[in-house]
């Protein structure tokens, strides 16, 4: 897929480590990082890191209408439904009883949609959250082989569909940049500063809870999503799209 030429300055061209919000930043980044890592920590992110953990395998689908349910059907996936529907949903809590090999189509306008756009830029990609970022980072920082890596935040859409500031995915790109940090290379002012957010928040787990998104899955009833989300580093798992699949390996 082509786009139009990205001027250098906004890539953030000479630093390893790079950052940027939603699809547009992904295109931007995706001209000049090989390696791009999706961060939607409510949910997507932390669905495929509990679908994957449990052994399963999970197929991004960017719409929850018919169109994502004929393409479950095609790759013959189990297409999960929504939160409110029971069975298996983008609900994490839902995903880790997945019988092994498995394979769950999971369907979302963020973090889905990004990593399908990512995997058309010709990127290796991966989706990562608090739950594994030191994995992840680890993982995509051996794939980048010392070339410049992006970490995309999906964050989250309003009623017109403009994208919306996820303090959740800033916190997970933030966690995620700050183990790549240790070893790949400099990082751009925009990725220091997403490290530095997560570095400074004092109780993650309060953050995740009591930021917009969280607030909202908590009315809802869905307090254990929001707990499994928050869990750091509880998670060795790093799922990797080949042939349009996420698994861990």
């Amino acid at each position: 897929m082509s786009h139009e030429p990205t001027d250098s300055a906004v890539v953030q061209s000479g630093h390893a480590v790079r950052f940027d919000w939603g699809i547009e930043g992904l295109r931007a980044l995706g001209t000049d990082c090989a390696v791009l890592v999706v961060v939607d920590v409510l949910s997507f992110a932390t669905s495929v890191d509990v679908a994957t953990g449990a052994g399963a395998h999970v197929l991004p689908l960017p719409h929850h209408d018919e169109r994502a349910r004929d393409a479950a059907e095609a790759a013959g996936a189990v297409l999960a439904g929504s939160r409110d529907t029971g069975g298996y949903s983008l609900s994490p809590s839902t995903l880790d009883q997945l019988p092994g090999g498995t394979l769950v189509g999971l369907a979302s306008p963020n973090g889905a949609n990004l990593c399908s756009e990512a995997s058309e830029l010709g990127a290796v990609v991966f989706t990562g959250c608090l739950r594994n970022a030191g994995a992840v980072a680890a993982a995509a920082g051996a794939a980048a082989r010392n070339g410049p890596l992006g970490v995309v935040a999906a964050g989250e859409r309003r009623g017109n569909e403009a994208i919306r500031f996820a303090v959740e995915d800033l916190l997970g790109a933030g966690a995620i940049i700050s183990a790549l940090s240790n070893g790949l290379g400099p990082c751009s002012v925009e990725a220091g500063t997403a490290a530095r957010s997560y570095r400074s928040t004092t109780d993650l787990r309060r953050a995740i809870r009591y930021c917009d998104s969280g607030r909202e899955l908590v009315s809802r009833g869905y307090d254990e999503d929001v707990e499994l989300a928050a869990r750091t580093d509880a998670s060795t798992t790093a799922p990797r799209l080949r042939a349009g699949v996420f698994s861990h390996r």
